[in-house]
């Protein structure tokens, strides 16, 4: 078996390749026209296209998945069953009516598609538990189980920096972008009722007060699943490293079975999360 994920995954190049994950690369605009991306860029050349977001004169954007390029990467492994790993269809519609049209007119490749039902950090680290547990000799009928469970015992909360991004991207409106940065607002995000959609969860006026917050509702969900541990991934888009960090050890100081791993942004979602921002996904297993 093999999992085939997309570059929407936050999680480094080299341990999605360790693990042995295919990455299929979404397309990638700036000004209307495509430029060159991978998984393997530089941080300095992300770096670049985070500039270019916080430009109000700039445009940076992404496309589905082409058939071509997912094609591709599953005719590479067309003798063995894939598992193909993606983010909510609700939220990449064209990514999802792509690979049901390979499916479907493709029969001689075996080929499961798992809706994640989740975005950013809460997908990412669902990849990175169908890997690892992939990668300790998990049956078809283990991953089929484990990806029909997961979603729902999975959460997904952000804070988003960059409210005048949100006001160009149309989904804010100006006024309430100024009024909330001379404020000092950042808002709170989740992904998780119903997973994959997000939604407002609150405000607050540090990202102290932020982690304190996630910290709070993973020790509530955690009474739903008592006897679980916690696998956690946090993912740092622009200059919030040490947020981040204070992010995952906050979570590390909760009692019990907990792991957290902490990943810088990859490219691919940089246009939608904006230029700085910080999640955290976990699920409980």
């Amino acid at each position: 078996m093999v999992l085939v994920a997309d570059s929407a995954v936050q999680i480094r190049h080299e341990d999605l390749k360790q693990w042995g994950v295919e990455i299929c690369e979404y397309p990638m605009y700036v000004d209307g026209e495509p430029i060159e991306v991978s998984m393997e860029m530089s941080e300095e050349d992300k770096e670049k296209i985070r500039k270019i977001l916080k430009d109000k004169n700039r445009n940076v954007s992404t496309s589905g998945l082409k058939e071509e390029d997912l094609l591709a990467v599953y005719r590479r492994h067309a003798d063995e069953p894939i598992l193909t790993v993606h983010m909510s269809t609700s939220a990449s519609t064209a990514s999802a009516q792509v690979i049901t049209k390979i499916i479907q007119e493709h029969p001689e490749l075996d080929i499961t598609h798992y809706d994640t039902k989740h975005l950013v950090s809460a997908y990412s680290n669902i990849v990175r538990l169908a890997a690892l547990k992939l990668q300790a000799g998990a049956t078809r009928d283990e991953m089929d189980k484990f990806f029909q469970e997961i979603p729902g015992r999975t959460r997904h909360y952000g804070v988003l920096f960059d409210l005048f991004y949100l006001s160009r991207t149309g989904r804010i409106g100006k006024a309430k972008a100024a009024m909330g940065t001379a404020m000092k607002v950042i808002p709170i995000l989740c992904a998780t009722d119903p997973p994959g959609n997000l939604k407002s969860a609150g405000k607050v006026k540090k990202p102290a007060q932020a982690i304190r917050k996630f910290v709070d509702q993973i020790k509530l969900d955690w009474e739903l699943w008592p006897d679980a541990a916690l696998k956690a991934l946090v993912c740092c888009i622009g200059p919030h490293q040490e947020d981040a960090l204070r992010l995952k050890e906050a979570v590390e100081d909760i009692e019990g079975d907990v792991e957290v791993v902490l990943y810088g942004t990859n490219h691919s979602n940089l246009p939608h999360a904006g230029p700085d921002y910080f999640d955290i996904g976990y699920s409980f297993v």
